[in-house]
């Protein structure tokens, strides 16, 4: 029931918005009354916030997994398969998408908080892996260097996010295309200057 739930208030909440979301809708696509809800949350703000964390985690499993298959490939290979992912990930599953751009800018201080230590954590990961996937391709590289590249590649990969909701079908595959081109350009450049 508990993700009936959280399925129906992400649903709700890319169709309304947090206000627009009510406990009476998300009840009445589940097939319970609203009080019914109150068994399993103690407001709509918990709800919100579960849901919230259940599309992070599966974000956050996915890089994880991608990472983990592609781990022992060229540091290109795995930063083009990372865009990928980022693309596939929310592309399939544009309504969960939707719900993710309307909590990130909620007024729900819980999920402002949860948001915050979650990037946290997952930039933390992040960083932390491609550090070594960097410094394995690379051994002779500064770390400012390795941070400099990091760097690049989130911005690119936001580009990659939001791009999502910006282009359809093949400009959408032509800007995945180009994000992995550009990286390539960045990485080619330090294997100019290492090898």
């Amino acid at each position: 029931m508990q993700k009936k739930l959280i399925d129906a208030a992400l649903k709700q909440y890319a169709l309304n918005g947090y206000h627009g979301a009510t406990m009476r809708k998300i009840a009445n696509e589940v097939g319970i009354k609203p009080a019914s809800i109150y068994f399993f949350y103690k407001n709509k703000e918990d709800l919100f916030i579960m849901a919230f964390k259940q599309f992070l985690d599966n974000h956050f499993d996915k890089m994880k997994s991608i990472l983990n298959e592609k781990r022992e490939e060229p540091a290109q290979n795995i930063f083009s398969a990372m865009f990928e992912g980022i693309a596939d990930h929310h592309k399939g599953d544009m309504e969960g998408t939707d719900a993710y751009i309307s909590l990130v800018t909620s007024p729900i201080p819980g999920i402002s908080q949860y948001l915050y230590d979650h990037m946290k954590r997952y930039n933390e990961w992040l960083v932390a892996s491609l550090d070594s996937i960097l410094r394995n391709s690379y051994p002779q590289m500064q770390a400012d260097e390795i941070d400099r590249i990091i760097k690049q590649f989130v911005l690119i990969g936001n580009g990659v996010f939001w791009g999502i909701k910006l282009y359809d079908g093949a400009d959408f595959e032509e800007q995945i295309m180009l994000a992995s081109q550009l990286m390539q350009s960045l990485l080619e450049e330090l294997h100019f200057k290492y090898m």
